[in-house]
């Protein structure tokens, strides 16, 4: 599993209309700043076009502290990642809990 210590999580989403997206930032020595945005319409990308395709997460597990989701093979191949990845967070309780009803709400947990 790949673990990846986030610098920033964004949520921006109305959860009735069921678009927006969540955003996971992440520093990376050689390439600098990194991203992994998914959207309501299950579009998972990266920073560039070639590195995107749709075809929901599962999200395996939400602790207080890191959420852990796991993609198909071929959409973690497009998204140069793992098949699993566990983001590590730093939130505060508001932006927690804003990420943790969208998930829900878009996603369900497994």
């Amino acid at each position: 599993m790949q673990r990846i210590v986030t610098t920033g999580v964004g949520v921006v989403a109305d959860l009735d209309q069921h678009e927006g997206w969540v955003v996971f930032n992440w520093s990376d020595q050689t390439y600098g700043e990194m991203s992994l945005k998914v959207d309501g319409d299950h579009h998972c990308s990266r920073e560039m076009p070639v590195r995107s395709g749709t075809g929901p997460p599962d999200f395996v597990s939400m602790s207080r502290a890191s959420l852990v989701m796991r993609f198909a093979p071929e959409l973690a191949s497009k998204l140069e990642l793992d098949e699993e990845v566990e983001f590590v967070f730093e939130l505060q309780d508001d932006e927690f809990g804003e990420l943790k009803e969208v998930i829900e709400t878009w996603f369900g947990l497994d």
